[in-house]
């Protein structure tokens, strides 16, 4: 009996892999049973070589294929080659985005690697490992190989139709805890020049059927979470519209509540159509992932993206002010004519906007990407490590990229994390810095933060804010405080927002009475002197949106004081 594994090596232990599951479908499908039997490994890139590597040792395999991605592609290589060296009769192939428009230069770097796929897989996989087991020729095109000296390329594949169905045997909670992907088409109608999803041609739909068996599949498999990875969800507008009303139609019902589908789309293209069934849409059922990239319509040109950035910043108010859905957006810094100044400016028109989230990206000059083609003339250094990040460009100076990063991880810990929104509100109007100016100089001040203990961090920030000007102390610790109790389900405050008042015992034993605490929570309170109110919570609901606590305020003369 030949045998073939299936390595994946995902970024975390919460991720799953849509392609091994696609794969593996159709390996099943193709692949005689009675000849050829498949296997699985899945590892992730944070566990220690070892543990993966002796899960694929203890499968025996006559041959081993590795999914590449730009996240993975050190621990596969160095996985790959261990394994080739201590079972050099086991055939090694590689396939995935990372490996399929380098193939020739993967392989001439690599003597380990025997064969790459390039493109998609469903249908070159089952034919390569048949050849490998029958021992005969490959096909031309088939994949890149070493015959010989020569080095044989390999066609980028498409799939003539939809990949085989992958989801009929997912058991309930066998995703508890991870994120489940799903997929309504392949391909993108964009071709923007950083990217590499429009490169494969014209945007493929699956059918819409296939489609609503999956979510009603996977929203049972235990996941919080499904994730279309289409690159352009809205492209198609009934489409898209049809899949939200069944979801709509279905939650609760079919679809588990509490499960959420998260869609990347294209905001400028939103009609009012759409727009209204989102609006209407379960609270925390969807949310929506749009990229904006620049806010610069010179660089927006340059890398080939068609935004209208009129409607798009209407579209995205209108999303953000449903409430209804999480709203994430993005930016990339280093972008061809995008400046300092530039990037200033794109990151405070995105910031006004309100987004959930707010994603600072950096370039990456993906392999086969029309930007890597560009590089040279725009002057963009990158590294010549995954994931080829920028360092340096025509128009951003490697200090001022420095500096953006430094920016970045104070604004994941300060803003995306959710931990500080009143507080940044505040902070904001009364000192009317611009949100860059702002997030500039605390990294300055703080440094680096990324190993900071969240009351460390908290403290530093107090202390900031205080010297910025149009700020009163108590407010701010008023601010700060409520941020705290609505994210952070520990009773423990502070030290720098703490304030002795000989009041909170009666006021904690007046609350126990009138308000009983819910068995299952933990309660924290404080008292507000700015707007004279207590607030407490029992950090037992969440918002399924924001992600905060509920909070409950009482007047501070209601508290029998």
């Amino acid at each position: 009996m030949y045998r073939f594994v299936l390595v994946s090596v995902n970024a975390k232990y919460i991720h799953s892999s849509l392609a091994a599951s696609y794969l593996l479908a159709a390996l099943g499908e193709k692949l005689p049973a009675d000849e050829i039997s498949v296997g699985q490994v899945e590892g992730t890139i944070n566990e220690k070589q070892d543990a993966v590597y002796h899960r694929i040792a203890d499968e025996a395999p006559d041959a081993v294929g590795f999914s590449c991605y730009i996240w993975n592609i050190e621990f596969v290589l160095s996985l790959a080659g261990r394994f080739k060296k201590e079972h050099p009769e086991t055939a090694v192939i590689l396939g995935g985005p990372e490996v399929s428009f380098n193939s020739r230069e993967v392989l001439k770097k690599h003597g380990f690697v025997d064969y790459i796929l390039c493109g998609e897989g469903e249908e070159a996989l089952p034919s390569l490992v048949r050849c490998l087991k029958e021992k005969t020729a490959i096909p031309d095109g088939l994949c890149t190989y070493r015959n010989g000296e020569e080095i044989r390329p390999g066609n980028l594949h498409m799939l003539s139709c939809g990949p085989p169905e992958a989801f009929g045997e997912v058991v309930p909670g066998s995703l508890n805890n991870k994120l489940a992907y799903i997929e309504a088409s392949r391909g993108c109608p964009f071709s923007c020049a950083f990217c590499l999803s429009g490169e494969k041609g014209k945007v493929r739909f699956f059918s819409l059927d296939r489609v609503k068996r999956d979510i009603l599949t996977l929203s049972k498999s235990g996941t919080r979470t499904v994730k279309f990875v289409d690159r352009t969800f809205n492209c198609d507008k009934k489409r898209a519209q049809e899949i939200l009303r069944f979801i709509k139609e279905n939650y609760g019902e079919a679809i588990p509540d509490g499960v959420c589908f998260h869609f990347e789309i294209a905001a400028d293209i939103l009609d009012g159509e759409t727009l209204a069934l989102i609006g209407s849409m379960p609270q925390g059922s969807v949310q929506f992932e749009a990229g904006i990239q620049s806010f610069n319509p010179k660089t927006l040109q340059s890398v080939r993206r068609k935004t209208d950035l009129g409607r798009l910043t209407e579209n995205l108010r209108t999303l953000i002010a449903f409430g209804n859905c999480h709203v994430h957006t993005d930016l990339i810094f280093g972008l061809p004519y995008e400046d300092y100044d530039s990037v200033k400016k794109s990151f405070n028109r995105a910031y006004a906007l309100g987004a959930n989230m707010l994603q600072l990206g950096f370039l990456k000059v993906l392999h086969g990407s029309f930007l890597e083609e560009k590089a040279a003339e725009y002057e963009i250094e990158y590294s010549e490590k995954p994931p080829y990040e920028v360092t340096g460009t025509k128009w951003l100076r490697a200090d001022e990229i420095r500096t953006l990063h430094k920016i970045e991880s104070v604004f994941d810990r300060l803003s995306n994390s959710g931990r500080f929104k009143r507080t940044l509100r505040y902070v904001l109007t009364v000192s009317r810095l611009s949100p860059f100016a702002l997030f500039e100089n605390l990294s300055e001040e703080i440094g680096d933060e990324s190993a900071m203990p969240l009351d460390v961090f908290t403290e530093k920030c107090f202390d900031f804010f205080l010297l910025l000007p149009g700020v009163d102390r108590m407010r701010l610790r008023d601010e700060m405080i409520t941020d705290r109790i609505a994210t952070n389900a520990s009773a423990i405050i502070p030290k720098c927002l703490q304030v002795k008042d000989s009041r909170l015992k009666k006021i904690k034993s007046f609350l126990a009475e009138t308000y009983p605490p819910e068995k299952s929570g933990m309660r924290t309170l404080a008292v507000l002197y700015s707007s004279r109110e207590v607030i407490f919570s029992d950090h037992i609901r969440k918002d399924r949106v924001s992600g905060e606590y509920e909070i409950k305020r009482i007047k501070e003369q209601d508290c029998c004081l």
